[in-house]
């Protein structure tokens, strides 16, 4: 009885899943969250109903970006929900950061909102500090997009000198920076205004040209040229 049972129980799962899918093709955007989110699952865990636990993350986070920031520690104490998961969202997390990426990669000339966009796929969701730098070529074209330190949630430090050499390093005439702040508030600390403004002296006097410094939030971005602080 008990293999029946879970025979017929895995058909139901497999045909609701099926007719699901099924309506997701047909029009996405006619399919509430909860459901898109369960076919999501449905690649982490493919033999379980997964209609509770899309739910209960939905209601926990506030929605899908607020899933998308959410930290091991805050998923491991949603019901049902594993290690697996985590996984899952951070690959997600990386997917979304490197089609941002990819598409200004493309551009034969990057505009600031393009690079802060880009700069907010990959940085808005991390719970540590980290500084990017967005190198640029003499047409404003994107070089590459690379990490330059990893810190804690509330700090990280910077030198000068690692700008200098990594534009040097790559041929790079110009660059944004950008770092995010983990808590939540975009204004730059004292700190941050002083390193701009010693990286933005040091870039000068090589002939090299500091665009900007972007400070990123989960739902802020801080221009500190917009601020007039690279005056």
């Amino acid at each position: 009885m008990k293999d029946g049972a879970s025979s017929s129980e895995s058909d139901l799962r497999s045909g609701h899943r099926k007719r699901l899918r099924e309506r997701f093709l047909a029009d996405p955007g006619a399919v509430p969250d909860y459901e898109v989110l369960e076919l999501a699952l449905g690649c982490v865990y493919v033999r379980r109903d997964n209609k509770l636990l899309a739910k209960r993350l939905l209601a926990q986070f506030g929605g899908f970006d607020g899933l998308l920031s959410a930290t091991s520690e805050e998923l491991a104490d949603v019901e049902g929900c594993g290690p697996a998961v985590d996984s899952f969202l951070c690959l997600l997390r990386e997917i979304i950061a490197r089609a941002s990426e990819s598409n200004v990669q493309r551009k034969q000339t990057v505009t600031l909102p393009d690079l802060v966009e880009m700069g907010r796929q990959r940085l808005k969701h991390c719970a540590d500090e980290e500084v990017w730098a967005a190198l640029l070529d003499k047409q404003n074209r994107l070089l590459m997009f690379k990490r330059i330190r990893h810190g804690s949630p509330d700090h990280v430090a910077l030198e000068p000198l690692e700008v200098v050499e990594l534009m040097i390093r790559n041929h790079a005439s110009s660059l944004v920076l950008m770092h995010n702040h983990p808590g939540g508030t975009y204004m730059p600390s004292q700190e941050d205004r002083a390193l701009t403004g010693r990286i933005a002296l040091a870039l000068r006097h090589l002939g090299l040209y500091l665009h900007d410094h972007v400070i990123i939030t989960s739902e802020a971005a801080f221009s500190m040229t917009h601020d007039c602080r690279l005056a």
